[in-house]
């Protein structure tokens, strides 16, 4: 009698579980019939872009990120008005300059030719020569007591070498850091 009494407990809570699991689901499918078909979406737009798109023909309505690159646009160079002076004009010897910078200030500045030299100090009131520069070339320049550098280009005799005097800059407008000489001569600052 005991046996059949868990026999039937055993069995009322399975029953009671299978009915409770067909009330829930019930609701559930009644719920995914109601939804209308259209409001899912057999081809979604994204299938339509890139990289989805390779079997289709492009549409020449349609933006992509890659437009304006395939279209190969001119690249148009800044107003008049907008470009800025050469300081100087050095002329390369062999595709290579000169450069002699000349500390003028009571700082020690620390400059470097980038991708030729190392970072390196110039003492204050010191001089050094960079020789063999290629062109185009770019140089840093910071004091190390986070003054101003004013870059003032000095006449030079030698062809290929191009004179530059550091002083210290009176405002934060005429702060210079930056020499840049390009393939043709033409000494930029910033």
């Amino acid at each position: 009698m005991q046996k059949l009494q868990l026999l039937n407990r055993r069995n009322i809570g399975t029953i009671g579980a299978i009915c409770g699991s067909l009330l829930i689901s019930i609701p559930i499918s009644s719920i995914a019939q109601t939804t209308p078909s259209r409001a899912l979406n057999p081809t979604p737009s994204i299938f339509k872009e890139p990289p989805y798109n390779r079997n289709s023909t492009p549409q020449p309505s349609a933006i992509t990120p890659t437009s304006p690159i395939q279209q190969n646009y001119p690249v148009q160079p800044p107003l008049p008005e907008q470009q800025q002076k050469a300081i100087a004009i050095v002329t390369p010897v062999g595709g290579k300059v000169d450069v002699r910078l000349k500390n003028n200030t009571n700082a020690v500045i620390a400059y470097e030719a980038i991708e030729y030299t190392n970072r390196r100090v110039l003492p204050a009131k010191g001089e050094i020569v960079l020789r063999g520069l290629p062109a185009p070339v770019t140089i840093t320049l910071v004091r190390q007591d986070n003054g101003f550098i004013q870059i003032i280009p000095a006449s030079s005799s030698s062809s290929g070498m191009l004179d530059i005097s550091l002083s210290e800059a009176p405002s934060l407008n005429e702060q210079q850091g930056t020499i840049r000489i390009q393939q043709n001569g033409n000494v930029f600052v910033n």
